[in-house]
């Protein structure tokens, strides 16, 4: 069985709380700020899709890990390189549903009314 997982034992660190030993393990830094491991590779490779999050994040439990969401934020590359923290309850991400009374309808005039603005702005068919 031990040869179908991975043990690493040369990682250490000076820090003796677990956020900062967190983060340097996801970003190569004990410092806040840096780019997270998912990140770097998200913003070497590419996505496979334009709509979709590159990466994405599973916590277990209600509190994640003591270092936040720097553990897979993206640092001072763009925000498009961060991580989406799947949730535990309800939507899996935030703002997937409509707010309590906003029903179907209203988002669809809400969207249709953003487009015609856009057409508007932009000429007949939109910026791509």
């Amino acid at each position: 069985m031990v040869d179908d997982i991975a043990i690493v034992k040369s990682m250490h660190t000076d820090a003796f709380n677990h956020a900062p030993a967190q983060i340097l393990m996801h970003t190569g830094s004990q410092q806040f700020g840096r780019p997270s491991l998912g990140a770097w590779t998200l913003y070497g490779l590419g996505s496979e899709s334009r709509n979709l999050p590159g990466f994405v994040v599973f916590s277990s439990g209600s509190k994640g890990p003591s270092g936040g969401a720097s553990n897979w934020g993206s640092g001072f590359l763009p925000t498009v390189y961060n991580g989406v923290m799947f949730r535990s309850q309800g939507d899996p991400i935030l703002y997937l549903s409509n707010p309590k009374g906003v029903d179907d309808q209203i988002q669809r005039d809400t969207l249709d009314a953003v487009r015609k603005l856009d057409q508007k702005a932009f000429g007949c068919c939109g910026r791509s």
